[in-house]
This record gives structure tokens, sequence and C-alpha cells, in this order.
């Protein structure tokens, strides 16, 4: 991502998404499509499926793959086990979205704006301005 915005390698992570429209961190997004598709194992189908999920996730807990993996996503999404077995989370873009906003301290949202603004600006699509109403006025080179 740092290539196609042509910023600089350094750039911190916690820093893209927010660049991004609608984009979450990489490491969530993943998170997004593991719980998805463990929702998509309890919700299955096939009733062998869907035992051989619940058994994993209610019984085998530590001691199976998928447990383990809904520990993981109960506990890193602040979710209750039972709401997620039950379908009572929401896995919608907006509400993975919401959780990582949230997460967002103040002080990473001015940077991640001020970035934005620096890039419009270097990119020619807008002009910087400042809280008194100044701004800063770009020249052509020829």
């Amino acid at each position: 991502m740092r290539r196609i915005l042509n910023i600089p390698p350094d750039t911190h992570n916690y820093l893209i998404p927010l660049l991004l429209n609608n984009a979450l961190p990489f490491l969530d997004d993943g998170y997004k499509r593991s719980a998805r598709f463990v929702f998509s194992c309890i919700q299955s189908d096939s009733s062998l499926v869907r035992s051989v999920a619940k058994h994993g996730i209610f019984e085998g807990r530590c001691n199976s793959v998928i447990g383990k993996n809904d520990a993981f996503l109960c506990s890193h999404f602040c979710w209750q086990l039972v709401n997620f077995v039950y379908s009572k989370t929401d896995l919608s873009n907006s509400g993975f979205l919401s959780y990582f906003y949230n997460q967002v301290s103040e002080t990473e949202w001015c940077e991640a704006e001020l970035l934005k603004d620096v890039l419009s600006t270097r990119d020619d699509e807008s002009e910087l301005m400042f809280a008194d109403g100044s701004g800063l006025e770009l020249t052509k080179r020829a």
C-alpha cells in the first residue's frame, strides 16, 4: 500500500488504514475472514459440518483448531462466545470498521488527517489550509 500511495517506506502501519477509506488493518481483515468462516461452519446446511464446528468450539476448546480460533477472535474483538455462536454478533464490514475506529486515538486521527492533507497537496488535488485560514500556495515547475 505504501508503494501505491507513494508514501515513505517508514510510514507507520497504523496510519495506512486511516488513509484509505473503509479499510481495515491487514490482520483485522484476516480476522474478519476467519470469523465469517467459523460462523459459516456453525450455520452450515450440513449437520456434520455444524456438529463438528460446535463440538470444536464447546467441547474441544483449546484442543481444537476451530475452538482456539474462536476463542482468539472472541478475545480480540471483545465478543461473548455465546453471542458469536448464536449469531448475535455483527460480522458486517461496518461492525469491524466500528471496532477498529474505536481503537484509534485522537492523536492517530490527527496524524492521519495531516498526512492526507500533505498527500493531496503533493498530488495537487487541493490546497493545504491552516487553522488561521491561511493556505499553502503551490507553484508549478516549468
